[in-house]
C-alpha cells in the first residue's frame, strides 16, 4: 500500500508498554521509545553531570548518561538500586541536545503490558506527579506515571557531552 493512503488505515486498536518501577512509581513507557534493556553494568562518574545523572554507561560503543529518573523527579541524588538494578536504554526524539540515547535506571526487569484502545483507564492531571510525567494512569487497577519525554529531554541539555 502506497504511503499516500495511510490515513485511510484502521486506528491502532492496540499499543504495548513497558511498566518500568523506578523505586516509588512505575512508568509506562511506549516500546517505540526504548532500544535496549541490559543488566547493571560498571558506571564512569564525573564531577560535572547533575546529581540526578548516576554517570556515563558504554553501549554499543557510545558512553550515554544514565539517569535516575525519581532523583530527577524529586530533585536529589541518584540512587543506587543494588544488584536488581536494569538499564533502559531509551531512544532520544528531540533535537538541541547532543545525547541521541540515555539511559534510566530501573528495580528489576520490566514487563511488557499492552494496552487496548477501548480499555478503561483512568487518569489525573500530571501537576501533582512531579517533573516529566504527562499524566497519572489507572490501568488494570494499577497506577503508572506516563512520561513527558519532552520535558525529559529538556533535561538531557544540562548534561555536558561525554569525550
Amino acid at each position: 500500500m502506497s504511503l499516500l493512503f495511510l490515513d485511510q488505515q484502521p486506528a491502532i486498536e492496540k499499543i504495548n508498554f513497558l511498566s518500568v518501577d523506578i523505586g516509588r512509581a512505575k512508568l509506562l513507557v511506549p516500546m517505540p521509545a526504548v532500544a535496549e534493556i541490559t543488566l547493571n553494568q560498571g558506571i564512569e562518574k564525573s564531577d560535572r553531570l547533575p546529581e540526578w545523572v548516576r554517570g556515563w554507561i558504554a553501549w554499543r560503543y557510545l558512553s550515554i548518561p544514565l539517569i535516575d529518573f525519581r532523583a530527577l523527579q524529586d530533585g536529589h541524588n541518584a540512587s543506587d538500586f543494588g544488584s536488581r538494578t536494569r538499564v533502559l536504554v531509551m531512544k532520544s526524539f528531540a533535537e538541541g541536545h547532543s545525547h541521541h540515547y540515555y539511559a534510566i535506571m530501573t528495580r528489576g526487569f520490566p514487563y511488557t503490558l499492552s494496552v487496548e484502545a477501548d480499555c478503561e483507564m483512568t487518569t489525573q492531571d500530571s501537576n501533582d506527579n512531579g517533573k516529566c510525567i504527562k499524566i497519572d494512569l489507572q490501568l488494570q487497577g494499577k497506577k503508572f506515571l506516563l512520561p513527558n519525554f519532552t520535558e525529559i529531554e529538556t533535561y538531557l541539555k544540562q548534561i555536558a557531552r561525554y569525550y
